[in-house]
């Protein structure tokens, strides 16, 4: 069952669609942070990465960012024993760190939910 506005407008459909632009630019502007950070298997890394919504009760739940391990470990850093029982240490990369602060998508998404659910609530107040 969609929600619908003023106008009978499609509010479940605008939301997923505010959302697929979001997850659009979050993995656009990842795949380029990763690019230019990493030097050595970096296609490995690029072909994995990914982001897409998840709608829950005909509204947006959330933004999910998909990445291979190895793009995590580069973000947080590792310390510890590697399978081959050499120690490694790496220090943090902060990928994420960088495409949020480096990107406006989040602001753009919550500037267009917070529009659309208003009118949802607008358009249920009866006067």
């Amino acid at each position: 069952m969609s929600r619908t506005g003023e106008n009978n407008i499609d509010l479940t459909a605008l939301e997923k669609k505010a959302g697929q632009k979001a997850a659009r630019t979050l993995r656009r502007n990842l795949k380029s942070i990763l690019a230019t950070a990493t030097t050595s298997q970096t296609g490995a890394m690029l072909s994995a990465v990914g982001a897409g919504i998840k709608m829950k009760h005909d509204t947006l739940d959330a933004l999910v960012i998909k990445a291979s391990s190895a793009t995590f470990k580069q973000h947080y850093g590792f310390e510890g024993v590697k399978s081959n029982g050499v120690a490694m240490r790496m220090k943090p990369f902060n990928h994420f760190t960088n495409l949020f602060a480096g990107t406006k998508a989040l602001d753009n998404l919550i500037d267009e939910i917070g529009e659309l659910r208003a009118e949802e609530i607008t358009s249920k107040i009866r006067f």
